[in-house]
């Protein structure tokens, strides 16, 4: 296949695409600085299956092609024994670079940070700063918003845009012309907090500082975006039982390690909504008709939960759902459920009244669907709720926990009333 002027992310699409030993066979046609930018293009999750097959010498050459902390991600997907070989094969003060990074989890503002950026001193004159600019054209190829002021133990006081630089007078110190309300994060902050405050004051960068608050890194909106991407897919994939790490192309034997595991508490969930079948098993053998509205009860129900589970787990991914905000969202889906109970249940009465000619039946399958809807949207906000209350994901499987929810609700409701409404009424 002939790859010449494609962009390397066109590349990357193509070689994720082709057996593991084609796709090495391609890659090692191009030059080390060509490679590195495919290899920064690769998806994360399919990377490791590439870079196996390279020697350590081989990918220890890419590596130094690329930034600090691109180089870093690749390294963290190496196997732990392999790591040293392909570290030693950089040189020192990459490695040492390197090494800073890998300190940090990859899941914080160190792990996700870059450690390329202008650094000023507030002594400095603007056309000092200028002319420094002027021979710092390799590192700010990919664009810059801001300047980082540090005093002499290298801790931030400041930061310059480069408008001020500018527009204002070239015989002015940086220290008159920084702005000293500088926002910013710490190593150990989690991207998902990262990420929400990007989100919500839409910073074009943010520095990143250390304990001991020396300037280590920035964390810009590209990576970031980066971030917000990856979270998403990964809650929208919890939500449904998968691993949050799956792809498309996943190899089939990865894949089935994280889908049989949900799908054998899926299996158990339904049992038990079986199971409450089981227990009208009688009421359905007299009145037969019941049967054909189960789903239809349950199925209504599971859908209602799962939209009101969406926008809760959307509000609290963007971190936009305070302590107060939960009592309030949870009576506005009551509210909905039982307005969507009573349009949906009125319709589906009058459809099972005319349908099997039973009075009887359409208020019984009425009263059923207007329950549910109520149990779905109380589910859909109490879920998300309590596993966020256990520290676990809200996105972990919630919506199989909602439907268990609807479905075996909707079986009780549904059965019960129909069992009751028999006692009063016999069905001949």
């Amino acid at each position: 296949m002939d790859f010449k002027n494609l962009h390397p992310a066109d590349v990357a699409d193509q070689l994720q695409r082709m057996p593991v030993e084609e796709a090495l066979a391609a890659l090692r046609q191009f030059s080390k600085a060509d490679a590195a930018a495919v290899l920064a293009e690769l998806d994360e999750e399919l990377r490791p299956r590439l870079i196996e097959g390279l020697s350590s010498p081989e990918l220890a050459g890419i590596i130094t092609q690329l930034d600090h902390d691109e180089a870093a991600d690749v390294v963290s997907e190496l196997p732990a024994e392999r790591r040293p070989e392909v570290m030693a094969g950089l040189p020192t003060e990459e490695k040492k670079q390197v090494d800073t990074l890998l300190v940090y989890p990859p899941d914080t503002a160190g792990g996700i940070m870059t450690d390329q950026f202008i650094q000023l001193d507030v002594d400095q004159t603007v056309e000092q700063c200028l002319q420094m600019l002027q021979g710092k054209a390799d590192e700010t190829e990919g664009g810059i918003s801001y300047l980082y002021v540090t005093n002499e133990a290298e801790r931030l006081v400041g930061i310059v845009s480069m408008r001020d630089l500018v527009f204002r007078g070239r015989q002015r110190t940086i220290g008159e012309v920084m702005n000293r309300e500088v926002k910013h994060v710490s190593v150990e902050d989690d991207q998902e907090k990262i990420a929400q405050l990007f989100e919500h004051y839409h910073y074009l960068a943010l520095p990143v500082l250390d304990r001991e608050g020396r300037l280590v890194g920035i964390v810009s909106a590209r990576q970031v975006m980066d971030v917000m991407q990856a979270e998403a897919t990964e809650d929208m994939q919890l939500m449904v039982g998968l691993s949050g790490e799956e792809r498309a192309l996943t190899p089939w034997q990865q894949s089935i390690k994280g889908r049989l595991p949900w799908l054998c508490i899926n299996l158990a969930t339904a049992f038990l909504a079986a199971a409450v079948v089981g227990v009208f098993e009688g009421t359905i053998a007299k009145w037969t008709a019941l049967a054909v509205f189960l789903p239809i009860v349950a199925g209504q129900g599971g859908n209602a939960g799962v939209q009101t589970l969406t926008v809760i787990i959307r509000e609290m991914a963007l971190g936009e759902m305070t302590i107060g905000d939960g009592r309030k969202a949870l009576i506005k889906e009551v509210i909905l459920g039982v307005l969507n109970g009573i349009a949906i249940g009125v319709l589906v009465g009058v459809i099972g009244w005319f349908w099997k000619g039973s009075v009887l039946l359409g208020v019984v399958v009425g009263v059923a669907m207007l329950l549910n809807m109520v149990a779905a949207a109380l589910s859909g906000v109490l879920v998300p709720y309590t596993l966020k209350a256990m520290r676990i994901d809200p996105a972990l499987a919630s919506s199989i926990m909602v439907t268990t929810v609807t479905d075996v609700a909707g079986f009780f409701f549904f059965l019960g009333l129909a069992a009751i409404a028999m006692q009063w009424w016999p069905i001949k």
